[in-house]
């Protein structure tokens, strides 16, 4: 049986070329960079204070064979109907991926689907009809609208993956509905359950956050009858 598009190595018969997204690129794009969790993948993101390379990817090289590298899968597509990789999504803004370079792949099968996989060294891995460093345009990707931007291509699917770690800048945390888990690590999760377990989770970041940078202690200090009261937290 044929592995999914996204569990199979990528290789010359995928390849497309290579493209360095710009603040151009960023600014005619709307949407964001999404990347998809449980809870425990989202504690070690929030402790790490980025996000790690927490899983792989691998290329089929022309001589070589299979290499696999770590890296961390990301996407432009925001599922309303519910993301089956997990039921806590973090939202980045696309300017996360300024300057950095890729490796264009596709594949076609039930749905177009595009891979970009950042690859930052200057040395060609496939060459595309004689071509040994193909550059290709990344607007060729997306559909233009009508104020003169760019948007995703319908019924397209848009991967990212990255070979190192971002910062969690400017990101918004959001809880969805996850109602098929593919990874196999949950048995699904309704958005309100998502979004009680991702309210406890950030009490508790918060309150980390205020005893790690030790807050409650100076005051302890300034104001000591304080000692032994609750804090409460209103949003």
């Amino acid at each position: 049986m044929t592995k999914p598009d996204y569990k199979r190595h990528f290789d010359v018969s995928d390849f497309r070329g290579y493209f360095r997204w710009t603040k151009k690129l960023t600014n005619n794009l709307s949407g964001y960079l999404y990347h998809a969790c449980h809870e425990n993948e989202l504690i070690d993101i929030l402790d790490d204070d980025s996000l790690v390379l927490r899983s792989h990817w691998s290329l089929k090289l022309p001589s070589h064979g299979v290499c696999k590298v770590p890296g961390v899968w990301t996407g432009l597509n925001y599922f309303v109907h519910g993301n089956h990789y997990g039921p806590f999504l973090i939202k980045f803004p696309l300017s996360a991926l300024n300057g950095k370079s890729f490796i264009a792949f596709r594949r076609i099968s039930d749905r177009r689907r595009y891979f970009f996989i950042q690859y930052e060294s200057r040395i060609p891995i496939y060459s595309f009809k004689g071509k040994s460093w193909r550059k290709v345009k990344s607007k060729t990707y997306f559909d233009s609208n009508t104020q003169n931007g760019l948007i995703l291509k319908n019924d397209a699917i848009y991967d990212i993956v990255l070979s190192n770690e971002i910062p969690l800048k400017k990101v918004e945390i959001i809880a969805v509905n996850h109602p098929q888990c593919i990874p196999g690590k949950c048995d699904g999760m309704s958005k309100s359950e998502a979004r009680n377990a991702l309210k406890k989770l950030a009490l508790h970041h918060i309150r980390d956050e205020i005893n790690y940078d030790g807050i409650i202690k100076q005051y302890a200090k300034k104001f000591p009858n304080i000692i032994g009261s609750a804090l409460k937290l209103k949003f």
